[in-house]
């Protein structure tokens, strides 16, 4: 959705001096003075909410010869009339709410630059644009009777952290988007999580995006759908859930499915599977060893570890032989299908993924541009030390409102160019 605000402004010379509307209906300014005289229009598309009101606009003119500036809070309260002095101008005017994620804020912005002349009135026209995204939704019959309760989580990814990942995240309940209650963003990658209650049988079914492709003025229309795959209750049932994204004019679809909600089975008997997912450990005599060694300062035993805003999970990874190979399994029944999407996974059913740092691209690039802290490629590889963080990632976790108790494996395996590989797990868990 476009939505553009046209203001046509009157410009002339002389310096703010409050409301002289004589001058303009006398035609004569004093000496080295003029008049300016501000009209608005609109194109007539907007709704008169707070934050795209015209009235609310904040509008700023600056002098740069000399770095004078005044600024109006309210264009509602701005004179009908102002004098400025001859010279070269530059007039701003924006929406007065700019957070990373809100609903019902649309954000504009418009600037030109024009120059006042003594004695002569001059006309300005300024185009204000949105320059965030909206992101709507529509939901499919299915969608609606298939499932009881559904909410929808999307975050916005630029420069991430754990500390302003609730500034940059809406959650839309099932009356939120039955009612497509729009959400706006600030232009950054999206990700999209859907968490879904089948009526049959109140089980959960999930699905992921990641919405890269993105640009001021997108129209984002996430279109949900459920598709049930099998039998419900069978060895195959579940539900499917297919997020449609198109953006703009922009021909562009992204189907995601959720969990088919497939019974797991018990172990075998005579299985003798350890419940340690460290199945390699360090090495006894590390003085003498050149095999790589992990140290997390603040938590030096790698005990289970509560999961919160602002925790420290730095590890200090030495590597004599230089790093060769770095894979980190995330386990989370919360995380793993959005790093999943993350790698371009085709498939998001999963509870544990791997992220290769190293040779996976598409990882990589979605890691780094997210702004995380977490080093990949060159910052990894052939590197003798490094300060490995993931203290901006697991925090995500709760985001999606895990079961209390629930725990969250990472095991990092790191291999040097020698072929020693250390393997060691950090178990993180809800509150």
């Amino acid at each position: 959705m476009k939505r553009t605000i046209i203001l046509t402004l009157m410009a002339a010379c002389a310096l703010f001096s409050g409301c002289r509307r004589d001058a303009i209906t006398d035609g004569h300014f004093g000496p080295g003075e003029g008049g300016l005289s501000l009209k608005v229009a609109s194109d007539g598309r907007y709704i008169t909410k707070a934050n795209d009101e015209i009235n609310n606009f904040t509008i700023t003119i600056t002098r740069p010869a000399d770095g004078w500036t005044k600024e109006f809070v309210r264009f509602g309260d701005m004179p009908q009339v102002l004098e400025l002095g001859s010279g070269d101008y530059t007039i701003v005017a924006e929406s007065p709410s700019k957070e990373d994620a809100a609903f019902d804020q649309p954000i504009y912005y418009g600037t030109a630059d024009f120059t006042i002349k003594t004695g002569e009135l001059t006309p300005v026209s300024l185009t204000c644009s949105l320059t965030n995204m909206m992101v709507t939704f529509e939901t499919s019959d299915n969608f609606r009777n298939e499932l009881s309760a559904y909410t929808v989580t999307i975050t916005n990814a630029a420069s991430w952290t754990a500390e302003d990942a609730e500034s940059r995240t809406l959650v839309w309940d099932k009356d939120a988007v039955d009612a497509n209650t729009p959400g706006y963003f600030t232009v950054a990658t999206l990700l999209v999580k859907v968490d879904a209650y089948r009526n049959v049988d109140n089980s959960e079914t999930h699905a992921t995006m990641v919405i890269r492709n993105v640009a001021a003025k997108d129209h984002h229309i996430i279109n949900l759908d459920a598709r049930v795959t099998g039998q419900l209750g069978g060895e195959n049932g579940g539900v499917v859930l297919v997020i449609d994204d198109t953006v703009n004019d922009k021909d562009q679809n992204v189907d995601i499915p959720g969990f088919d909600e497939v019974p797991v089975d018990g172990g075998n008997e005579g299985d003798d599977e350890s419940d340690d997912p460290s199945p390699v450990e360090e090495s006894e005599d590390p003085v003498s060893s050149t095999a790589p060694t992990m140290t997390w300062e603040a938590n030096p035993t790698f005990a289970p570890t509560t999961i919160a805003d602002g925790m420290d999970v730095n590890i200090l990874i030495n590597a004599p032989e230089k790093i060769a190979g770095f894979v980190v399994n995330v386990n989370s029944m919360e995380l793993a299908p959005v790093i999943a999407v993350l790698g371009g996974a085709a498939d998001s059913e999963v509870s544990e993924y791997d992220m290769d740092l190293i040779n996976d691209a598409t990882m990589i690039e979605s890691l780094d541009s997210m702004g995380l802290g977490i080093p990949t490629g060159d910052a990894l590889k052939g590197q003798t030390e490094v300060l490995f963080s993931l203290s901006a990632l697991v925090p995500m976790i709760s985001l999606y409102q895990p079961e209390s108790g629930a725990e969250h494996i990472f095991t990092l395996t790191v291999t040097d160019e020698a072929g020693q590989s250390l393997v060691k797990a950090l178990t993180f868990v809800s509150e």
